[in-house]
């Protein structure tokens, strides 16, 4: 039997935009590695779930390769891996390498080393992680554009210790997107969005799905039901019925209906009388998302918009002055 396919995405943002929240929503049956007890308090809080945990997370590149690796023939169980933090991964990776690093003639560290390390690591995870067979999702901060330390200058993208590889990484992905806030998002809970503009040389994004664009719900899950690829996206053993209310809801929304009110009538209803308010606001996210996916695919192919950056409504920052690699 064949697998269904899967995906490799990476996300980033500053901090606090609903980045973990949304993978955690996006494959609740996935194994999350990660600080166990961070994972846990907003799995818990905002979607109302216990999440599978890696209780003993690893503490740098070598190690999250080598637990990848271990788990790969077991991998189809979980649904999807998920990395939340990379950039920190990568910090703490580089102070080790820092202090590993060999002597030179001067005496002195090789302070090139730790890059040579970096650039070898995350390709042997990339190469790890396109052969799982279930979803990788990586979660990053935020590095703006700026300029090498030769002065050339850099796009911004995920958060790396190298600018090269913030400009190289993201291409092992087939969705990099930034997480930014959308005002004209119609979710009346949180307005998060993801920023996606191939032709955008300050930010590194791109998308194969062809679903996204600069101002696309902040919900993976939809955007990946909404490409023609038949992703596999399973709910919660008995919260099936989140798909259910999710189509009512996009039809709803399609149909123009007001959001706040719409959500307040179903949330009314006797139905719902013994469903968590978590596990229903779960549900309309998920269906305001999908109701403006499906309206986004009604344009067409060839009809034609202007639309703004996505840069939190604001021109991107210029390159700060040249810094280190």
């Amino acid at each position: 039997m064949t697998a269904p396919p899967s995906i490799m995405a990476a996300i980033y943002g500053k901090a606090k935009k609903k980045k973990t929240s949304d993978s955690l929503a996006a494959f609740p049956n996935g194994l999350f590695i990660g600080v166990p007890s961070a994972l846990r308090l907003v799995a818990e809080n905002e979607l109302g779930f216990t999440p599978r945990v890696y209780e003993t997370p690893p503490r740098t590149l070598p190690e999250l390769t080598q637990l990848l690796a271990a788990l790969a023939p077991q991998a189809s169980q979980f649904d999807a891996l998920i990395v939340d933090d990379a950039s920190h991964l990568c910090r703490q990776s580089m102070l080790v390498w820092e202090d590993q690093a060999p002597m030179g003639r001067s005496g002195k560290r090789d302070r090139f080393w730790p890059y040579q390390q970096l650039q070898r690591h995350l390709m042997e995870l990339m190469g790890v992680a396109r052969h799982l067979g279930v979803h990788f999702i990586a979660n990053f901060h935020e590095r703006p554009p700026g300029a090498t330390m030769d002065g050339v200058f850099s796009p911004g993208g995920p958060e790396l210790p190298s600018r090269n590889q913030t400009e190289a990484l993201p291409a092992w992905f087939d969705i990099c997107v930034r997480a930014v806030i959308d005002p004209d998002n119609p979710d009346p809970w949180f307005k998060s969005a993801y920023y996606c503009d191939a032709s955008d040389a300050q930010w590194v994004t791109g998308d194969r799905t062809g679903v996204c664009g600069v101002k696309t719900p902040g919900n993976l899950r939809e955007i990946l039901r909404a490409s023609n690829s038949g992703y596999a996206l399973p709910r919660l053993p008995g919260m099936e019925w989140q798909d259910t209310v999710a189509d009512e809801v996009a039809a709803r929304v399609l149909a123009g209906e007001d959001v706040e009110s719409l959500v307040k009538d179903l949330a009314s209803e006797d139905r719902f009388e013994k469903v968590s308010p978590l596990h229903l606001r779960w549900a309309c996210q998920d269906g305001i998302a999908r109701g403006v996916l499906q309206a986004h695919r009604t344009q067409g192919l060839f009809t034609f918009t202007r639309t703004s950056s996505g840069s939190d409504g604001a021109s991107p920052p210029p390159p700060p002055p040249p810094s280190s690699t």
